[in-house]
């Protein structure tokens, strides 16, 4: 099975106000660079349906090679930047393995 080391990460991020603007902007960008990356299985943001405060990442990459990759990146440096000041609190991130 190729996705067997198939990484999964869920990252929750809590910001003081909703996102809106270039923070929307910049959001776009590194999805939809993200997702042109080698390793990258699937990449999706969401808002929460009750907070709209929260926004969650979920992250599927081919292995760990892949994500060190990512996290390396132009894009996602640019994205770190254009909201890392809103942020209301550290992000929460969650690392998961495939089991079946």
């Amino acid at each position: 099975m190729p996705e067997q080391n198939s990484i999964t990460l869920l990252a929750e991020l809590t910001f003081a106000e909703p996102l809106a603007g270039p923070e929307l902007a910049a959001l776009a960008a590194v999805v939809g660079a993200t997702r042109t990356e080698p390793g990258c299985l699937e990449y999706v943001a969401h808002t929460s349906a009750t907070d709209p405060h929260k926004v969650l990442f979920y992250e599927r990459w081919q292995d760990q090679t892949a994500l060190d990759a990512h996290n390396q990146t132009a894009h996602l440096a640019a994205f770190r930047a254009a909201v890392g000041p809103r942020l209301a609190a550290p992000g929460a991130l969650g690392f998961w393995k495939r089991l079946a």
